[in-house]
């Protein structure tokens, strides 16, 4: 009976632990190579834009789903910090931008939508499923940050990471399928950028 009380107090180490392999194992450098190849910015005005993509593109399952008919979703999750490289870099805002791909097959296309923080940017169709699974691969140049004052003479860069699917450890916890973070180059916010 003891023992059996220490083999369940042992089984969360034991499930974090799984968790831990099964994420270091989904790793961009473990998972086929899918990872977000770079992240370009842009200032617009004081609008900051954002463009990233992943290479290679999605994995062969993602594709399969795809073509199923069920509802497939890459979720991009973009965060500006403040860079210090002898430090940690610093949160200064973050967004989500999620992109949902949908086979129709009455008229043998596919629905694409777009959502910044869970509010509908548009939906289109698109006739191929190259074309849907390019949507569900990138961030195509995203006003996705407003600079403002509290910026100004700071060093900036954004970092990227995307969500693309779901698996399960030891058959019953689920985990997530993406890449790790990649980041942009470092950039200076100045009054001047903003006129």
């Amino acid at each position: 009976m003891h023992r059996a009380r220490k083999a369940l107090a042992l089984l969360p180490a034991v499930l974090a632990l799984a968790v831990s392999t099964r994420l270091a194992a989904q790793d961009p450098e473990n998972d086929r190579g899918t990872r977000v190849a770079s992240v370009t910015t842009s200032l617009v005005g004081r609008e900051l834009h954002v463009e990233a993509a992943l290479a290679p593109a999605l994995p062969p399952e993602v594709g399969n789903r795809l073509t199923s008919g069920l509802p497939t979703t890459a979720t991009w999750r973009l965060r500006l910090v403040l860079f210090r490289p002898l430090w940690f870099n610093s949160l200064k805002d973050e967004r989500l931008y999620e992109v949902t791909a949908t086979y129709r097959p009455v008229t043998a296309d596919y629905s694409v939508e777009r959502r910044l923080d869970e509010k509908l940017l548009d939906t289109r169709v698109v006739p191929t499923r190259e074309e849907a699974a390019a949507a569900l691969s990138r961030v195509p140049h995203l006003p996705a940050f407003i600079m403002g004052s509290h910026l100004l003479g700071k060093s900036l860069a954004v970092k990227v990471r995307c969500v693309y699917g779901n698996a399960f450890v030891l058959g019953i916890v689920p985990t997530t399928v993406g890449t790790g973070w990649t980041r942009s180059g470092v950039f200076e916010w100045r009054e001047a950028a903003a006129r």
